[in-house]
């Protein structure tokens, strides 16, 4: 059993910082123990028993949905340091004996397949097999993740470059794919090889949430052109958008490497637009990168 002294009379188990934080993130019993691979008996047993031994509670579940409550809230932060600081004596000591150990949560933006993370993985893994992978995604994509890797919730992430993220996060950019408009059967610009911006903003279009990379990226170049537009459909999926488009819902902004797929979509450029997707491996700038992530952001740039 592995503790951590938080004052001078109480400790916690490492088990009950990453249970606790797991469900932090989560705000739901069942997907943590999900993420854990462990029963939710066993999660909700945890959480009590830390609740127990600090004498607060640290989950609100008088409703339907669980909430931080106060207390919890102010843990988060100290649960994330504490584990920080578990890590780096792993490290060293693994370091000294010449591994690589610990555990690597990774975030990523579901179905975006321009940079191929499985096979990266696998050469990681290959190299460096006791090190536990943990992949994690988020509702708010590319804005999520950047969130994620600032609080500690995720060491490394595969997100959206050009997305105006702050100095508080490092990135390198690994692929890129140009945005084109994909166009669904018997759209009137199918035979064209251009249209401008404005026309296409004057169209129906299906695209992702406020937060997205793809959207980020399409909204400011519209905003920089003095345009607007409504976003009639939207969609987290860039998979499910190009099958919303190819069965005739609307045409949507996407990158070429969505659209030249096995089974293409018909598709035109667009003069004005001038952007592209690209995906960038991340970490953060102002917290202590585990040795697991600095070998994987080494190996990603060498690739």
């Amino acid at each position: 059993m592995v503790t951590i002294a938080i004052c001078d009379d109480q400790v916690m188990e490492i088990r009950q910082v990453e249970t606790f934080l797991a469900v932090a993130r989560e705000l739901n019993f069942t997907r943590a123990a999900e993420t854990l691979h462990t029963a939710q008996s066993a999660v909700s047993a945890t959480v009590r028993g830390l609740e127990r031994e600090l004498g607060l509670e640290l989950f609100d579940r008088s409703t339907r949905r669980i909430v931080l409550t106060p207390a919890g809230e102010a843990l988060v932060p100290r649960a994330i340091d504490l584990l920080d600081a578990a890590q780096a004596a792993k490290d060293a000591v693994a370091d000294a004996a010449g591994r690589v150990t610990g555990s690597l949560r990774i975030g990523f933006m579901a179905s975006v397949t321009l940079y191929d993370i499985p096979r990266l993985l696998g050469r990681f893994g290959r190299m460096h097999g006791d090190v536990a992978i943990s992949l994690l995604t988020s509702p708010q994509g590319t804005s999520g993740l950047a969130e994620m890797l600032r609080s500690g919730e995720i060491d490394v992430a595969f997100l959206a470059a050009g997305t105006g993220l702050d100095a508080s996060i490092r990135s390198k950019t690994l692929a890129s794919s140009p945005l084109v408009l994909a166009l669904p059967e018997g759209h009137p610009f199918l035979g064209r090889s251009r249209v401008s911006l404005a026309e296409a903003v004057g169209e129906a279009l299906i695209d992702f949430p406020s937060g997205f990379g793809n959207r980020t990226i399409v909204d400011r170049r519209i905003a920089q052109a003095g345009l607007a537009r409504t976003v009639r459909f939207e969609t987290n999926d860039i998979a499910d958008a190009a099958e919303l488009v190819r069965n005739g819902l609307a045409a949507a902004f996407l990158p070429r490497f969505v659209v030249d797929r096995r089974e293409p979509l018909p598709w035109v450029e667009v003069t004005g637009l001038d952007a592209e997707l690209a995906v960038a491996i991340a970490v953060s700038s102002e917290r202590r990168l585990p040795e697991a992530a600095r070998r994987l952001w080494g190996l990603a740039l060498a690739d």
